[in-house]
């Protein structure tokens, strides 16, 4: 039984119009459909295990022997993180600790896997992020 993906109301508002008028390529388009299907839920009603912006999150890589950190950020964002609109983050999304998420990068499509949620904005109470 698959659960229906969630997506804070939040960040629902502020990825649409980044939506509009973007290239519509691979990433762009699991975005929307991610935002299509998705239950949008108030910020403090988030579970502390999904990936919402912001988030920071430990993710193994096929193969790799230590796991990667990420700061899933919007495309504007000034830190240096993970764009929402890269293949990566588009797949990171709304995704639960310990679940295996497909990335298409290039001419390749790869598993990666969630091991952690090192930071979660809503599981803070930091619901102005």
């Amino acid at each position: 039984m698959t659960t229906q993906p969630i997506v804070n109301s939040l960040d629902f508002a502020r990825l649409q119009p980044l939506l509009t008028g973007a290239f519509m390529d691979a990433a762009v388009l699991r975005l929307r459909a991610f935002l299509d299907q998705a239950r949008k839920v108030a910020p403090r009603r988030v579970p502390p295990d999904v990936v919402t912006m912001n988030t920071r999150v430990l993710v193994r890589h096929p193969g790799d022997e230590e796991p990667e950190t990420y700061e899933l950020t919007y495309p504007d964002s000034e830190s240096g993180g993970l764009s929402v609109l890269s293949p990566l983050g588009a797949a990171l999304l709304g995704a639960r600790e310990g679940a295996s998420v497909e990335c298409a990068g290039g001419r390749v499509s790869r598993r990666v896997t969630v091991e952690r949620i090192e930071y979660q904005p809503e599981r803070e109470h930091h619901f102005d992020r």
